[in-house]
């Protein structure tokens, strides 16, 4: 896996095969967590789910009552709005469809880029935020699935990567610390491209 930087129309990484596979799978369950199936098509407001999802998570489906997921980790990706509870439940019945169908979208955006051919992924700029907002989505759930509640616990993940007594420990941590690396890369480029303002 190599860092992203600027190329002529955005930005370029390089993955190859395997690493391509697992980072596509993660996003494709993410995707399925929140509705999205990204090998079917776009899910109306009441949810069409994928039932098969084995690596990050199960599937909830959803409806107008909008009642609060069932899975913590569907739960940092749609936290309340509010800290008042029927606030927070009018606005999560208003808008939650449209916010699973927007991070579905740029999942199915970063997946779909994954499918194509040879090492190097490109990053139109106009899709960089997408990217970035995914990255951060996948992220979110796999901290969930490894109990990362803050900095302290994400400290110690390079110690779980490599020790964790089983595999899926191990896996789910290393894929976090790889994005979450590829995702800075990406962030770093993006803020070199913004106008220097410092002097104004």
């Amino acid at each position: 896996m190599h860092a992203f930087r600027r190329s002529r129309h955005g930005y370029t990484a390089r993955l190859d095969t395997v690493e391509r596979t697992i980072v596509a799978r993660a996003v494709a369950d993410v995707a399925a967590l929140l509705g999205y199936p990204v090998d079917g098509p776009a899910p109306a407001a009441t949810g069409v789910v994928d039932p098969a999802l084995e690596a990050i998570g199960t599937v909830e489906t959803f409806d107008d009552d909008a009642a609060l997921p069932q899975d913590p980790a569907l739960m940092r990706l749609l936290p309340p709005a509010s800290e008042d509870e029927a606030l927070a439940g009018e606005l999560r019945r208003l808008s939650e469809a449209s916010v699973r169908t927007a991070k579905g979208q740029r999942l199915h955006t970063v997946w779909h880029a994954l499918q194509a051919p040879g090492d190097k992924l490109e990053v139109p700029t106009e899709q960089a935020m997408e990217w970035a907002g995914a990255l951060t989505d996948v992220r979110l759930v796999l901290a969930e699935r490894l109990g990362i509640e803050d900095e302290e616990d994400a400290a110690r993940l390079d110690q779980v990567a490599r020790t964790a007594p089983d595999e899926v420990s191990r896996a789910l941590a290393s894929l976090y610390l790889a994005l979450s690396w590829l995702q800075e890369s990406l962030l770093d480029v993006m803020l070199r491209d913004l106008p220097d303002t410092a002097a104004e």
